[in-house]
């Protein structure tokens, strides 16, 4: 496809990455139409798209059938999924898109159902040697008295407590749905943005330290020197099924690291990772087109600090 066109599903308040979606396609494909989709046909997202489509529930009767004709109608040579609830179903039309001509940056269903069920993950890690904090779904069963408690499934800060005593992190289980208890690991915490290419192999990584977090995204975060989260994110790379976009979440102490979790999708603050050198928009791009993405591990800008903050946008009505 010459000149494929963007559709980013759940679009929201991501207003970042569609602009660098649009840039992506100004430099490259100028002709191409950067599509937003949201169930709210008022979201930010919209005014940030070129065109906006107020897309059905994903899980609902008939929405994957819709999803499909939508890409094959407007021509969408790359689907950029963004949020975890999306993640399951598009993995599982990943090829029948692809039969149509939209490539779906986004992992084999076997590998998106690891990333989103934590004691999956953490087994995947135990098995292919990652080190990772102990996770059971009993406190009794964790060591010391450091925990982090949060729901099996699903992501969101508001259902995790933090470096919590037993009796506190059992306190706060009992609000959630399928708790499970991991070990607190202590260092700095440290994002991984990640980018695989259509054949699996890793194109870069580049950690960031996570300088100021707000509701489990950064606000304020680096770009560092860390060979020992370069060194899991290519085992999580051989090891899962994964295409496009993803980002893995550490702690670091020294060159001691705990792998937590692997988010199969761009993050909140991946504009850093874009920008320093992990150049998704412009790789997933070039990829829908059929043109090759090598490795280049090691190339990405260290030192390079990003802070988020709220803008405005005024529009005449």
């Amino acid at each position: 496809m010459a000149t494929p066109n963007i559709l980013v599903t759940s679009c929201a308040a991501k207003v970042p990455l569609l602009v660098a979606l649009r840039g992506a396609l100004d430099a490259d494909a100028p002709d191409g139409v950067l599509w937003g989709a949201d169930l709210d046909p008022d979201c930010v997202g919209r005014f940030f798209s070129d065109r906006f489509w107020a897309m059905p529930p994903i899980d609902c009767e008939g929405a994957a059938d819709a999803l499909v004709a939508f890409c094959e109608r407007e021509r969408i040579g790359l689907l950029v999924p963004t949020r975890d609830g999306e993640l399951s179903t598009l993995a599982t039309l990943r090829d029948r898109l692809a039969e149509r001509g939209t490539y779906a940056a986004i992992g084999s269903p076997e590998s998106i159902e690891t990333c989103l069920d934590k004691v999956a993950f953490a087994d995947h890690c135990t098995r292919h040697g990652i080190p990772t904090p102990p996770l059971e779904s009993a406190a009794e069963a964790i060591p010391g008295d450091r925990l982090v408690v949060k729901e099996r499934r699903g992501a969101g800060s508001r259902s995790v407590a933090v470096d919590a005593n037993r009796a506190t992190a059992e306190r706060f289980a009992e609000g959630l749905d399928e708790p499970v208890f991991q070990s607190f690991a202590p260092g700095v915490e440290h994002s991984i943005d990640c980018y695989v290419n259509f054949e699996g192999d890793l194109i870069e990584a580049a950690p960031r330290a996570r300088v100021r977090v707000r509701d489990g995204e950064s606000t304020v975060t680096e770009t560092v020197e860390h060979p020992a989260l370069v060194a899991v994110a290519r085992t999580l790379a051989k090891t899962l099924d994964l295409r496009g976009h993803f980002v893995v979440q550490a702690f670091a102490e020294g060159d001691r690291v705990s792998v937590i979790e692997c988010n199969a999708r761009v993050g909140g603050a991946s504009t850093l990772g874009f920008v320093a050198g992990v150049d998704t928009p412009r790789w997933a791009l070039a990829e829908a087109r059929g043109e090759p993405v090598v490795p280049r591990i090691g190339t990405y800008q260290r030192g390079l600090r990003l802070v988020r903050y709220a803008a405005d946008l005024l529009i005449e009505t």
